[in-house]
This record gives structure tokens, C-alpha cells and sequence, in this order.
């Protein structure tokens, strides 16, 4: 798919393969309604990752709890990175699942059918190039010819694209050098292979925590840096209640997780294996929330979707629109209020 990256994807579908068989003798969640006439033990299965909303959710217990007053069963499926569960999304490993724009992106690019169903909040300040604060680089400009890592076709190398052209520059006009995981650039960046970073939370939280960094640029207004929510078409189409379930509860552990940043914290520090220190500066530079897909959710990734393009990193257009699912009858009310 992506120019460059065919190990990337080699890997990830050796993972969806192994989650696929495992799950494919569970009962699918893609039948009937989660209603009060649901059919005893019904399954929908849901795919999170480490440190994001859903995981959140999970660890409340509290959509089990509410699902199963309606006959229907949770199997939660932990995915290593947002490729792999949309590729586990798209063979029926799972039925909804939540991943980063540019994995939407490249997964439509790719030709996989899930839709999106909503949206986190805006999270501009999550993303960000920094320098060493001994640095002389002092603004974008100043990163004309040097080295910038970033993760490619990441949502850090929207950034550097996006913040070059505010300044009148282009991509060519600095040397991008692609790390393949926050791991590997931060040793490029410590060691001095690369004279800038580009790098999201929790991960920025944690180099700003431990290494004396300087802020270039964020997300703001540059890029909303927003992750979304993901089904598959069967399950929109069918389970309409059971979604507007999911999305209730997973509203309110947002609003749990506003209101409880150092429990929150201590939640991940665990399940991470990060210090709880920079995962609540990373919590305090964010709202969580639940939203439902718009036209300026559309317009973002729909933008990030024609950079990425041009940039040769996938070769059709897509029109992120065509598969966008936007229904009043799987929103409830505590996320359309919103």
C-alpha cells in the first residue's frame, strides 16, 4: 500500500491472520438487535488498544455490565497498532474498533470497506516537532535542510507537511528520516542523528519529561490530529442499538476520564509501562469525548487523506465522504448534546 512500507504491512497481516483464526469460530455480533429481543449470547467484539478510549471503557467494565441486561456478551480484542485492528475490522475479526486518521486514511486507500461512525475530540497539542533546547533551530523556517524524523505517512509527518507550507517550504525542502516506532526515533533524536523530532503523546510527554526539548510547532491550527471510531458496514446496518449502547458508555467514561486525570494517569502508568508523570501532562493538553462525524470531521481527514496523496504515498485519491456513516439513530443523546 504505502510507498516504502511493504514489510510494515507484511507484518501487520501476519498479526490479523493470527487474530482471524483465532476469532473465527466465535459467534459474530453482526445478526438480529440489542434490544430486549435480543438472541441469548449474542457477541460483539470489540478492538482496542493500549492507553486509548476503548481500553478506558474496558477497564470500567461498565458497557459489559450494561450489554449483557440485553443478552449480549463484549469480547474485547487488543490490537498492538491501529493498521492491524482495522485489518482486523475489515476480514471480521471485530466488529468496531478505534484508530488514528492516517490509519483510516490508508486503510480506505487500500480498498477495506469499515466506515467510520464517530469521532474523538480534536487533539492538536498531542502532536509536535521539537528540537533539543541547545538546538539553533528556533522556528519552521529554520528547518530547511535539516533532519526531520517522523514516522512516515504518521500523523506527525501531516504535521511537518502542513506547518513547511504555512512557512512557504515543501517536504523537499528538508530531509525527513523515518523511524518505524517512538522507540527508534527517540534514540535517533538523543544521539544526534536527526536535528528534530516529529512525535505524538504519550510518547512527546515522556521526551519532554526526560530530555530538555524545545517546542517548533504543534497541531494547532495545523491538524486536529483526531482519532476515530470504526465498524463495519454489517454492523452499522444491523446493530444500530447496540452502537448507540457503545457510544453512551464510552461518552461517559470520557467524561470519567476529564474528571479523574491522576486516576487516569495511574490507569495507564500501569498498563503502559510509563511513569504517571508525563501521561498526565499528556491528559491535561486534551478533552476526551465522543462526537459525531461532520462536515469539518470530514474536511480534516478528507485534507490529510489529498496531502498524503500527492506525496506519492498511495497512488488513487479517495473520497473519505463515501464512507462516512452518520446516523441519528446510533447517536444518543450524551454524545449529540455534545
Amino acid at each position: 500500500m504505502r510507498k516504502g512500507l511493504k514489510w510494515a504491512w507484511g507484518f501487520v497481516l501476519a498479526i490479523v491472520l493470527v487474530v482471524a483464526t483465532a476469532c473465527g469460530a466465535q459467534e459474530s455480533a453482526q445478526t438480529g438487535s440489542a434490544g430486549a429481543n435480543s438472541t441469548p449470547g449474542k457477541v460483539v467484539k470489540i478492538g482496542y488498544q493500549k492507553g486509548n478510549t476503548l481500553h478506558i471503557l474496558k477497564a470500567s467494565g461498565k458497557l459489559d455490565e450494561r450489554l449483557a441486561k440485553d443478552n449480549v456478551k463484549v469480547e474485547w480484542l487488543e490490537f498492538p497498532i491501529g493498521t492491524a485492528l482495522l485489518e482486523g475490522l475489515n476480514t471480521g475479526a471485530i466488529d468496531f474498533g478505534h484508530a488514528s486518521d492516517a490509519n483510516g486514511v490508508f486503510s480506505q486507500a487500500s480498498g477495506k470497506p469499515s466506515v467510520y461512525v464517530a469521532t474523538d475530540t480534536p487533539y492538536p497539542k498531542g502532536v509536535a516537532v521539537v528540537v533539543k533546547d541547545s538546538s539553533p533551530i528556533q522556528s519552521v523556517k529554520d528547518l530547511k535542510g535539516k533532519k526531520i524524523g517522523v514516522t512516515k505517512g504518521g500523523n506527525m509527518h501531516y504535521l511537518l507537511v502542513k506547518a513547511l507550507e504555512k512557512e512557504g517550504l515543501s517536504i523537499a525542502d528538508v530531509e525527513p528520516v523515518y523511524y518505524k516506532d517512538a522507540a527508534e526515533g527517540r534514540i535517533a533524536f538523543e544521539s544526534d542523528k536527526i536535528d528534530a523530532i516529529g512525535i505524538w503523546d504519550p510518547f512527546l510527554a515522556v521526551l519532554e519529561s526526560t530530555t530538555k526539548t524545545r517546542l517548533i510547532v504543534n497541531g494547532e491550527n495545523l491538524t486536529q490530529n483526531r482519532t476515530f471510531y470504526f465498524a463495519s458496514e454489517a454492523f452499522v446496518t444491523k446493530e444500530a442499538e447496540t452502537l448507540k449502547v457503545v457510544l453512551d458508555e464510552l461518552q461517559k467514561s470520557d467524561q470519567w476520564a476529564n474528571e479523574h486525570t491522576k486516576e487516569l494517569a495511574s490507569l495507564l502508568s500501569e498498563e503502559l509501562k510509563i511513569d504517571a508523570k508525563p501521561l498526565e501532562i499528556a491528559n491535561a493538553r486534551r478533552t476526551f469525548g465522543v462526537l459525531p462525524i461532520d462536515e469539518e470531521a470530514v474536511k480534516a481527514q478528507q485534507d490529510l487523506a489529498e496531502t498524503f496523496h500527492k506525496l506519492g504515498l498511495f497512488p488513487n485519491p479517495i473520497d473519505i465522504k463515501s464512507v462516512t456513516k452518520s446516523d441519528a439513530n446510533w447517536y444518543p443523546e450524551s454524545v449529540v448534546s455534545k
